[in-house]
């Protein structure tokens, strides 16, 4: 368990308060721990039982974080499931279109309402932003309402009906990004019911197409008045100061028509084959569809594939396969885990193993074949394009990362999507000249069937401005928990990009894994509380003015 924040939580907080709640909520379907009793009733009746009246001699923060470290749990993962029930997909439907973030946005508006927040939609609901205090803007906190789409075969659970299990919460988004969407709301409301006030405006910002289309995030940030600090709470901690550029490259081949007469020795053609859901999740599965070819049966292919697998077993100790007839054809489908393509090396790319096994069939020599081959060629088992030719790494930001996440039989055609994340240290000119270095290759491995797609991208690494207080500031808080933690740097784009200054501040903890976008994405209770504390003892460093205790809430 990772150590509590303030040691004045000691002097404040009972055993049997939520500082234990996390472990106590770990029987499955339990929706959580006994509510402390101070935690009771309406918001101004429990605010009371942390007032100044009521724990004399303890200063204001020490009070709010007694108040956020009892009481915010439930609060935060009840929002969360508000949150999490709205199918806001972004890559389905536009903001403006879709009725999900509409929904979502009068959800969002009441709960302001309710809590003495303003609340406005920018834009075709591109943003929706509530603030709190007068003034000038002073703290700018940047999430994003959207969310990426969730397979329904990918999943064990439902992943828009959360729930609590095993002391964790699940449900699309409780990591990515509406969790954290939660934990500031619910400290900058406690804040509030303690009679806390800002110094200046305080903005929770919630951009609606980031899994999607930054335009709308991106024209509030170049329009709208800019707070002092703005912090992202979209990666992990401590502070993440630097940020990948976002690749995305695509090769595709035309599948080619039946040989009338096959070659000596062909046994199977590939008729169909699918991996991966989208671009930024690894494949936790992969399928190839094979018929026989003239002079062949099904009876054969399967048991060439059964061959094939079992021969590939000895070098793969976690190679999960399976094969079986669907009347002609023989399905071959492969397993991995799939994860976030920004943490690829977390996972297990379920690609690689198919086209492994496929490498070791007699196919056809068609598109689908040669795309296979091009794969086992040069992205099996490589994380960082050694293969491609086109691995790099900086000091700061670590190596290319590269991920074969997307492939697709469409109109003839079998197309290739990749996913990377590259470093400073090689600028945008000298990297596309590697990429079509690496489409030459692999054209010349193919025979010249594959080829480069159009509509390459290219993005920029990003590296924050850190020489005001901002980052100096959040580490401090964090080296509270771990003493010997550093600013680091993500593999992954967040809204912190669009704003000078701006860093990521959670919600991911070291060495813990990072399930946004993976299936039954979930996120621990006790990560959810201790990210919610340090969202608030940042939010009270940088933005609050106590109360004085004399005219605090009673």
């Amino acid at each position: 368990m990772r150590t509590r924040l303030l040691a004045a939580l000691c002097l404040l907080v009972p055993a049997v308060a939520t500082a234990g709640g996390a472990a106590s909520a770990n029987a499955p379907g339990r929706a959580l721990p006994a509510i402390d009793p101070r935690c009771a009733g309406k918001p101004a009746a429990r605010a009371a039982r942390f007032s100044a009246t009521a724990l004399p001699g303890k200063s204001a923060a020490e009070r709010y974080t007694a108040y956020i470290h009892t009481c915010a749990l439930d609060d935060v993962v009840a929002l969360t499931q508000g949150l999490v029930r709205f199918k806001t997909v972004s890559s389905e439907s536009p903001a403006a279109k879709n009725p999900e973030v509409a929904a979502m946005g009068r959800y969002l508006e009441t709960w302001a309402k309710q809590h003495g927040f303003a609340f406005r939609t920018v834009g075709k609901r591109d943003v929706f932003e509530l603030s709190w205090g007068e003034g000038d803007p002073l703290l700018g906190l940047v999430f994003h309402g959207d969310v990426v789409p969730a397979a329904a075969h990918e999943w064990k659970r439902s992943p828009f009906k959360p729930v609590v299990e095993g002391g964790r919460l699940y449900g699309r988004g409780v990591e990515d990004d509406k969790g954290p969407i939660a934990s500031a709301l619910v400290a900058l409301a406690m804040a509030k019911e303690l009679g806390l006030k800002p110094q200046g405006r305080v903005l929770v910002i919630i951009g609606n197409g980031e899994e999607s289309d930054w335009n709308g995030m991106k024209k509030y940030a170049d329009t709208e008045p800019k707070p002092t600090h703005v912090i992202s709470v979209d990666s992990g901690y401590p502070v993440m100061v630097a940020q990948s550029g976002f690749v995305a490259w695509t090769l595709e081949a035309p599948v080619g028509a039946a040989a009338a007469t096959p070659k000596e020795g062909t046994t199977a053609r590939a008729v169909d084959v699918t991996a991966g859901e989208f671009l930024t999740q690894v494949p936790g599965t992969a399928t190839l569809k094979l018929t026989a070819v003239k002079g062949q049966t099904p009876e054969a292919v399967l048991a060439q594939v059964q061959a094939a697998i079992a021969a590939e077993q000895p070098a793969r100790k976690d190679l999960q396969a399976d094969v079986k007839r669907e009347g002609a054809t023989v399905v071959l489908t492969t397993h991995g885990n799939a994860v976030h393509s920004s943490v690829a090396d977390e996972g297990h790319n379920a690609l690689w193993d198919l086209s492994a096994v496929a490498s070791r069939l007699s196919l056809e020599d068609n598109g689908i074949a040669a795309m296979l081959r091009v794969v086992a060629k040069r992205f099996d088992g490589d994380h960082h394009g050694d293969k491609l030719g086109v691995a790099y790494a900086d000091t700061l930001m670590g190596p290319l990362l590269v991920a074969p996440t997307v492939l697709r039989v469409k109109d003839g055609a079998v197309s290739l999507g990749i996913n990377m994340r590259r470093p400073q240290g090689r600028d945008a000119p000298a990297f596309n000249a590697s990429l079509d270095a690496a489409a030459k290759r692999v054209g010349e491995d193919s025979g010249g069937q594959v080829k480069e797609a159009q509509g390459r991208y290219v993005g920029d690494p990003h590296v924050a401005d850190t020489s005001g207080p901002l980052v100096q500031t959040l580490m401090d808080i964090f080296k509270r928990t771990l003493p010997s933690a550093v600013p680091g740097s993500i593999r992954g784009g967040t809204y912190a990009r669009l704003f000078p200054g701006a860093v990521d501040f959670g919600p991911a903890f070291p060495n813990e894994p990072y399930t946004g976008h993976a299936p039954d994405e979930s996120i621990a209770l006790e990560s959810l509380d201790d990210s919610t504390r340090l969202l608030a003892e940042a939010v009270y460093t940088l933005a609050l003015t106590p109360a004085p205790d004399a005219k605090a809430t009673p």
